[in-house]
């Protein structure tokens, strides 16, 4: 993992993991036919980690605000688990396309944006929970960031809900007007 996030995918050699770990290409070669085959590998538990994850969330289980921080809170904690996995897939496009995420993402992007915003998302819904996705995300693929610290994981999940509960400017334009009517 830790090679395949410094140099990227295409970049790493064989070679390199095996320096990495000790041992030779010839011996990673032997427990991995192909670079693909240990990519799979190194990415694989997280994969099933998330789908297990959307596996066993239910739409029904996520009505209320405290339900909808503990999903989000249990999300955040997987991630920040694989967070060398989610660096890698955050940052190296071509680690994507080997796994074929871009499209065996299709199936867990709609169920989470149902998990979070209902069976039928809007535009500002679907643009809402990419957002939040983004405030989990983006700081667990963040090497800079101590994640580790009391309360980290807690502001992760409070940008999420941030974005994903933020009034819509309709919302805010009503409210402003039936606050103010009458006084002028």
């Amino acid at each position: 993992m830790a090679t395949f996030c410094a140099r990227g995918y295409r970049a790493t050699t064989l070679e390199e993991v095996g320096d990495q770990v000790g041992i030779t290409r010839g011996t990673v070669l032997h427990h991995f036919h192909s670079k693909a085959e240990l990519l799979s590998a190194v990415v694989d538990p997280y994969l099933r980690a998330i789908a297990d994850l959307l596996l066993h969330a239910s739409v029904d289980d996520l009505t209320t605000a405290s339900q909808r921080r503990k999903f989000l809170t249990e999300l955040a904690d997987l991630l920040l688990e694989h967070r060398g996995t989610v660096q890698l897939l955050a940052t190296d496009v071509a680690t994507r396309v080997q796994l074929g995420l871009v499209d065996r993402w299709a199936a867990p992007s709609h169920k989470l944006l149902t998990l979070l915003v209902g069976s039928n998302p809007s535009d500002v819904g679907r643009v809402r929970v990419a957002a939040a996705l983004g405030a989990i995300v983006q700081p667990v693929a963040s090497v800079q960031l101590d994640l580790d610290t009391p309360g980290a994981r807690c502001e992760i999940v409070d940008a999420a809900l941030a974005v994903l509960d933020r009034p819509s400017p309709a919302m805010l334009f009503a409210t402003t007007a039936a606050s103010t009517k009458g006084r002028y």
